[in-house]
């Protein structure tokens, strides 16, 4: 099995000094561009990691699946994340799926407003190896028109949505403005210059561009209030902010018994540095606090000082310090030291 520690470790090495060349090299060399593949190569390695994302989630389903089958310790704890993941996993899935669907018309019409933008630019550039405006516009015409009973459909969705919440209001205000953009994009429509005997004037492609944008916009608003209303939508704002915002919230709160903790242990004098450190923080809190200004209104001045001379300047030390063992620790993977004990177990 030597074999594979020694094809991971070249995959490993040829990644690294690929990435390194390319930050070094210059963009082309004699002519030759070196980094006309880069993109390609990167989304190449972003599929890996798309692929190691899937790898991830099959080993969570195995550890955990085992587990539960087998009734060992902590079965009930894999169980409820088992249940958490596949409920938030349909959920998002669920949403996603909607968003893009609820977009889906509003994307159409922006596609033909760019499609009349081009048909004036052409125009004004006097392009001969492209169709007349008028035949063009009647393309433009037959696209558009397939649209129109949608937008009508989406205002009758608006006008039927029943009670007195806040989305309700909005949705009777904003069926109006669907219904009026609708007859003002059937109106420009009509007026279009096309077929074989029209004689083509851009001028209103400029109309027919505003009102299609417009069209869009309120086509996006109107399906994105029906989508929040859906119980796709609401059984993944119900998983999201009932259960994963409260739970990070809490887990998060927690968290300040253990920094209480911590500074209890750290604050207690027991030599020279940690009093010092000590009387840098009673300072720092005497200048943030309202307290500090009712005994001496220097204390903030004292504050600012100790957060951008000594604080600074000892954050700018680790981090240095926090740099040197990133690039020391990525040389070693880069060359596989880190992955000796692998290569032994292989």
């Amino acid at each position: 099995m030597q074999y594979r520690a020694k094809l991971i470790k070249l995959v490993t090495f040829l990644g690294g000094i690929y990435y390194f060349l390319e930050f070094v090299l210059p963009a082309s060399i004699a002519g030759v561009k070196i980094d006309q593949y880069h993109e390609q190569i990167s989304n190449g390695f972003v599929a890996v990691g798309a692929a190691a994302i899937g790898l991830g989630l099959i080993n969570l389903l195995m550890v955990h699946g085992s587990r539960i089958i087998f009734r060992r310790r902590g079965w009930f704890e894999s169980c409820a994340l088992l249940l958490g993941l596949t409920a938030m996993a349909y959920a998002t899935a669920g949403e996603w799926a909607g968003s893009v669907d609820s977009s889906a018309q509003a994307g159409r019409l922006m596609m033909l407003r760019e499609f009349s933008d081009r048909i004036m630019a052409d125009a004004a550039a006097n392009k001969a190896d492209v169709l007349p405006v008028s035949k063009r516009n009647q393309f433009l015409y037959d696209a558009a028109t397939k649209e129109i009973p949608e937008l009508r459909a989406l205002v009758t969705r608006l006008s039927n949505m029943a009670g007195e919440d806040v989305e309700t209001a909005r949705a009777q205000r904003l069926s109006p403005r669907v219904l009026a953009a609708t007859d003002a994009l059937v109106s420009g429509l009509e007026d279009l210059p096309r077929g074989e005997a029209a004689v083509g004037d851009v001028g209103k492609n400029s109309e027919i561009s505003q009102r299609l944008a417009d069209a869009s916009v309120l086509s996006r608003e109107g399906e994105t209030l029906l989508f929040e209303q859906t119980r796709t939508k609401r059984f993944y704002e119900f998983l999201y902010q009932s259960f994963f915002i409260s739970l990070g919230a809490a887990m998060f709160s927690l968290l300040g018994f253990y920094i209480a903790a911590a500074a209890y242990r750290a604050f207690r004098i027991r030599s020279s540095e940690s009093a010092l450190m000590l009387c840098a923080a009673l300072l720092v809190m005497l200048g943030q606090i309202p307290f500090g200004l009712w005994i001496w209104d220097g204390f903030p001045e004292v504050r600012v000082w100790l957060l951008s001379i000594p604080s600074s300047g000892a954050f700018r030390a680790i981090k240095i310090g926090a740099l040197v063992a990133g690039l020391v620790m990525a040389f070693r993977m880069w060359l596989s030291i880190e992955s000796e004990s692998f290569a032994e177990r292989s």
